[in-house]
């Protein structure tokens, strides 16, 4: 009870109050409902209470997500819950330490909760003994079936005791997940909230664009529309990268979360995103279910989701806790049939609008949505969303910045100024412009190569010719004596290894020969 109070649980949800009696009771429990509507508390909150009246030894209770980011937010969850009642629990998942997670487990932590491909993971370097555990948990199972994990959930339940309490939680039911059902689920009481549908506090809008306009579109939409967070969801990793360039060229402030980035990475952008730390996340659909993010204020599809129940969660990130949340979703030719699909959801209030001024990317785009939706004062944006502008509020002007190094006495100031403004025929070098760095501040003199250069000519003569000028006047010397740019010294990380060192030894040979010559000494 105390750690249910430190979370301020006052009042179960619908899903709750169902489900908590049968899995005390320890029945075998599938459970549909929509996301946000409390199901991992369903499952966490007996579960915490049946994993303290066991006896058993070693992990007792085994949770299977999707992601990596809703076994961590299932973890903390539990924590949280059964903070004062000593029960254990871990995370083991990809991008964490492996051997952490394999001393977890054979350590025999109360709780696990993993994701089915880095178990596999574990299962293929040591043994992994779950002869104890009384509770198996599937939870966003029909996402697992998406992301292809359904032949690793089925070795999983091979290695787990035929006695035992098997829970499953989806948003919604596929004939596959049913078929699984029945093979392994005894007498399983069936609760369904509501078949998954949009929430009726977020405004949907569609504007239907071609795939060159949507950035344009997204920079307009963010300029004009309310808002104080942002999720962008697109359907490839590599497009999630791409977007987040586009839109720093556009000085928005923005952070990417993909299968491909590294846990570390990825909690650190979603950390970031949490605490209004950054505006704008983009993502793909690994952040689009299950995740609580409080106060995300609007959703932006940049690319169709690829089935119904992907936009339904998608929209699902907003319009939570009783707050209001607007959606924009892009479609383009080829989204035509999502559309009329998304468009012939049960209870769907998606409106599709029309752009103005769409044609020209140079012109402002208009969109005709509600008037409480939209900003009162566009230009803000600039000062609100971008890094890089100034704060219009804060008065001050930018000041130019100094270059680090400074130019040689040597040179005059024709010639400086000749140096600083870079003709059509000469180009400028990016090393001499660098700033910052370990070796911005180390240059590399070249006064020995000028006094070597100096001690070869005469007074009057041409470089190391011994001999005097014929006849040219002195003023006409200045344009063949340029003066030589300073070369920054280039720090040792940047040289290759390879270069760093001295000549090859003449026993570092390959093959049998260099076998051989390692044993000889060295001469």
């Amino acid at each position: 009870m105390q750690g249910l109070q430190d979370i301020q649980f006052t009042d179960a949800t619908p899903i709750q109050e169902q489900c908590i009696p049968a899995i005390l009771e320890k029945k075998d429990v599938i459970a549909t409902a929509q996301t946000g509507t409390g199901k991992t508390g369903a499952f966490a909150i007996p579960s915490i209470e049946n994993v303290m009246k066991s006896d058993k030894k070693g992990v007792k209770c085994l949770i299977l997500s999707p992601t990596r980011e809703l076994a961590s937010q299932i973890d903390e969850q539990i924590y949280a819950i059964g903070y004062h009642t000593g029960v254990s629990t871990f995370t083991v998942i990809g991008g964490s330490d492996f051997a952490a997670q394999a001393n977890a487990i054979r350590d025999g932590v109360d709780i696990i909760v993993a994701t089915p491909g880095r178990l596999m993971d574990q299962k293929k370097v040591s043994s992994l003994d779950f002869s104890s555990v009384d509770v198996l948990i599937l939870d966003e199972a029909d996402r697992m079936l998406d992301m292809g994990f359904m032949p690793d959930i089925k070795e999983i339940i091979s290695w787990l005791p035929k006695e035992r309490q098997n829970l499953l939680f989806s948003a919604t039911m596929p004939d596959e997940i049913a078929k699984l059902t029945k093979s392994f689920m005894k007498d399983p009481v069936e609760v369904n909230i509501a078949r998954s549908k949009p929430n009726a506090s977020v405004s949907q809008f569609a504007f239907e664009v071609k795939s060159e306009q949507k950035i344009h579109i997204v920079k307009e939409v963010m300029r004009q529309v309310k808002w104080e967070s942002c999720i962008i969801f697109t359907s490839t990793k590599k497009g999630t990268d791409e977007l987040q360039r586009l839109l720093k060229k556009e000085s928005i402030r923005a952070l990417s979360i993909h299968g491909d980035r590294s846990q570390e990475e990825r909690s650190k952008a979603l950390q970031a995103f949490m605490n209004n730390e950054i505006p704008v996340i983009v993502a793909t659909d690994v952040l689009a279910r299950g995740i609580d993010i409080k106060g995300v204020s609007m959703i932006i599809n940049y690319d169709a989701p690829n089935n119904t129940d992907d936009y339904v969660h998608r929209i699902g990130r907003t319009g939570r806790y009783d707050r209001k949340g607007i959606s924009i979703s892009f479609f383009t030719k080829r989204d035509a049939r999502m559309l009329q699909e998304i468009l012939g959801i049960d209870g769907i209030k998606l409106t599709k609008k029309d752009l103005t001024g769409i044609n020209d990317a140079s012109k402002e785009v208009t969109f005709e949505l509600p008037k409480e939706l939209m900003n009162p004062d566009p230009e803000s944006f600039k000062s609100k969303g971008s890094s890089k502008a100034p704060s219009r509020s804060s008065g001050k002007q930018p000041t130019a910045k100094k270059p680090a190094a400074k130019q040689s006495s040597q040179f005059s100031a024709k010639a400086e100024d000749g140096r600083n403004k870079p003709s059509k025929n000469r180009p400028v070098h990016s090393d001499s412009l660098r700033q910052g760095g370990s070796g911005s501040n180390q240059k590399r003199s070249l006064s020995s190569n000028r006094s070597s250069n100096t001690s070869s000519r005469n007074n009057n003569g041409r470089p190391g010719s011994g001999r005097p000028d014929s006849g040219r006047p002195d003023n006409d010397r200045s344009k063949y004596n340029k003066p030589k740019q300073e070369v920054p010294e280039v720090p040792i990380e940047w040289i290759p290894k390879a270069r760093r060192t001295a000549k090859r030894s003449w026993r570092a040979k390959k093959g049998f020969v260099g076998l051989l010559l390692s044993f000889l000494p060295k001469p």
